[in-house]
């Protein structure tokens, strides 16, 4: 068996994990473990294909999930833990009255919430007999004087800037208690107990509005933001991108009559790098970076390594504000702060240029 030394094998830019997996197998058939270098990255594995984490901004590839929780809920992530598609982010417990009551009406109605520039939540209620327009949804802007019913109803008017969070069917519930004091409630209708009816009568105790808990919809990296009357969790999606495009490496002692079985019928798409004739070994700075990303080198940082933050506008670049007080403002980026995630945006206010620092997800390219 020859000296372990490091090779690259050239492929297509797209290609590298398909064809490590097929190096990888044909290493196991052949039973030629023994003349590879093992890289431990999460299991044994002969080929290594370096790549980076990279978090890009909502307005390019890496969208974001945004998850609103109110305070009544247990929240169960915390900013910048990672977490996978279906783990639990947030919880509330079922429910319960307090005391015996009598449901005296249940009234089928729609909730649209708009949130303000300022993030404060702007509540609608109506019958859901009136009906809900279709372009009122979820994530759409609307602005003062916006009809909510298809019969542009002036008793149901938008009467603020800002953005559909929530469109939902809730029930409103009226109680009236022992003492004859009555209570309403609003629940949507997913939670509402399903024994609940008009003339039923509730001891204490009984449980009116069902647990619900908050599951994510993607993997990523959890960032939590507090507001007046609720949190924001945003899951922030993490690329793996290829550090070094078209190529997977390998530490082995293979003679060249073996390497060259290894690839075999891989000649298309793959190819060790060297002269025509011989595989050539890698050396240098080069070999050094490959090592320290299989985690077989030591990496001259310390603390632990987050995931590279990824803009798409650069200093000089002409952004628009989308939240907050200067939502609709346009500016310059005059400084970016990866480690924050903000940005720094000069705006004319009054003829003068005043900087606004913002975060990432606060500003939209134009």
């Amino acid at each position: 068996m020859q000296r372990k030394r490091w090779f690259a094998i050239q492929t297509y830019a797209g290609s590298e994990l398909r064809v490590k997996r097929q190096l990888e197998e044909r290493v196991r058939k052949l039973g030629w473990e023994g003349f590879f270098e093992p890289i431990r990255t999460g299991g044994v594995e002969y080929f290594f294909v370096p790549v980076e984490e990279v978090i890009t901004s909502r307005s390019g590839r890496g969208r974001t999930s945004e998850y609103r929780i109110p305070y009544d809920y247990d929240l169960m992530v915390a900013t910048n833990a990672r977490i996978q598609r279906g783990d639990l982010i947030a919880r509330r417990a079922p429910k319960h009255l307090a005391r015996a009551a009598e449901v005296v009406a249940v009234e089928p109605l729609w909730r649209v919430i708009v949130e303000t520039q300022t993030h404060s939540d702007v509540e609608y209620i109506l019958p859901q007999e009136k009906g809900l327009r279709r372009d009122i949804r979820v994530g759409e802007r609307v602005r003062p004087g916006l009809p909510l019913t298809p019969d542009a109803d002036e008793h149901y008017l938008v009467d603020v800037r800002g953005q559909v969070v929530a469109r939902e069917r809730v029930r409103r519930v009226t109680l009236r208690y022992e003492n004859g004091e009555e209570e309403t409630r609003i629940i949507p209708e997913a939670y509402l107990h399903p024994r609940i009816r008009p003339g039923q009568r509730l001891p204490n105790g009984a449980e009116l509005e069902r647990e619900h808990k908050i599951y994510a919809r993607a993997s990523g990296l959890v960032k939590v933001k507090e507001y007046k009357d609720k949190r924001v969790v945003t899951v922030q999606r993490i690329e793996k991108r290829r550090l070094i495009p078209g190529y997977v490496f390998t530490k082995m002692g293979l003679d060249e009559e073996q390497m060259y079985e290894l690839i075999q019928g891989l000649e298309r798409t793959a190819r060790f790098v060297g002269s025509r004739s011989r595989p050539v070994p890698i050396e240098g700075p080069e070999i050094l970076l490959v090592q320290r990303k299989a985690g077989l080198a030591e990496v001259p940082v310390t603390g632990v390594k987050a995931p590279k933050v990824e803009v798409e506008f650069e200093v000089g670049e002409v952004v628009q504000i989308v939240e907050g007080p200067f939502a609709d403002f346009t500016g310059e980026v005059r400084e970016i702060d990866k480690e924050a995630e903000e940005a720094v945006v000069m705006v004319k206010i009054f003829g003068r240029e005043t900087p606004v620092r913002i975060g990432f997800d606060g500003i939209e390219k134009v």
